[in-house]
Formats: C-alpha cells, structure tokens, sequence
C-alpha cells in the first residue's frame, strides 16, 4: 500500500514531519507537494495530485494536510473514487472507516502536532472496512451523485 501524501504552506511542515516519521515506520510514501515551503501555494493542487495517484493505484490511501483540514477535504471528495473525511478524533476516524470506507484523510495542520497526528493516522490504517450491505450500499449511491 502506497500511502500519498500532499499540504499547502499550511500544512508544509508537519507533513514533512510526518512523512519521515512514516518512513522510519517503513511505510511507503509518496510525496505530492508541495516539495518546499511556499507562501503562495493553493491547496487544490496538491488534492488533485493525491487524487489522480490514488486513482492510479488501487488500494492506496492519502493523508492531506491544510491549516483546518476542510479546504483539502473539500477539494478531494470532488472526485468520485474518493471518501475523504477531516481527522479531529480517533473516534470519528474509526467510524469513517468502518462504516464508509474513507480512503483520504484531511489533518487540521494548525490544530494539531506530530504525536496527536500519529495517533489518527495510527487509527486511519488499522481500522477495516466492516464490509456490512448497508455501508456498501451506501457507499455505492456515493459514487453515483453528480
């Protein structure tokens, strides 16, 4: 599983924190930018570039980083392979994936530190999918919505 990964200037530098802390946990990551602290950069990009890859390669997850989290969630469930959710609890992460299968998670950079975001994301990769009908049913409308 390759885990992509992507922030604004917002969320450059614990992205850049948690991606060698992922690294060191021999995860493999791919970095979408942006690759140095920009002032000026525009958070929908580097949601495109999470987005794309993720279509490319199944079974990948995304993390993306902004300064509330929202602007990137907002920017990655505009494509219909992605179930994005911004990550503010270990609670609401578990739901999220046990009951929709979220393969993005969105951190608020500005609200959180490294261990806190270690501890989502922690959750993020060890919750299943449950597999129930009633969330694969609805997971299926999602897909359709236009």
């Amino acid at each position: 599983m390759t885990i992509f990964i992507g922030a604004d200037h917002n969320g450059w530098q614990l992205k850049e924190k948690i991606k060698l802390a992922l690294q060191k946990q021999r995860h493999k990551v791919s970095d979408q930018g942006n690759l140095s602290f920009q002032a000026t950069d525009d958070y929908p990009d580097f949601a495109k570039k999470v987005a794309l890859m993720i279509k490319k390669n199944k079974n990948s997850v995304g993390i993306l980083l902004c300064g509330s989290g929202q602007g990137m969630c907002m920017a990655i469930n505009r494509f219909a392979h992605i179930r994005a959710v911004v990550a503010h609890s270990k609670s609401a992460i578990k739901a999220a994936r046990q009951d929709e299968d979220v393969n993005v998670i969105c951190l608020p950079a500005k609200e959180l530190n490294l261990k806190k975001s270690q501890e989502l994301i922690k959750v993020f990769f060890e919750t299943p999918f449950s597999k129930l009908p009633r969330h694969q049913k609805r997971i299926k409308k999602l897909s359709s919505l236009k």
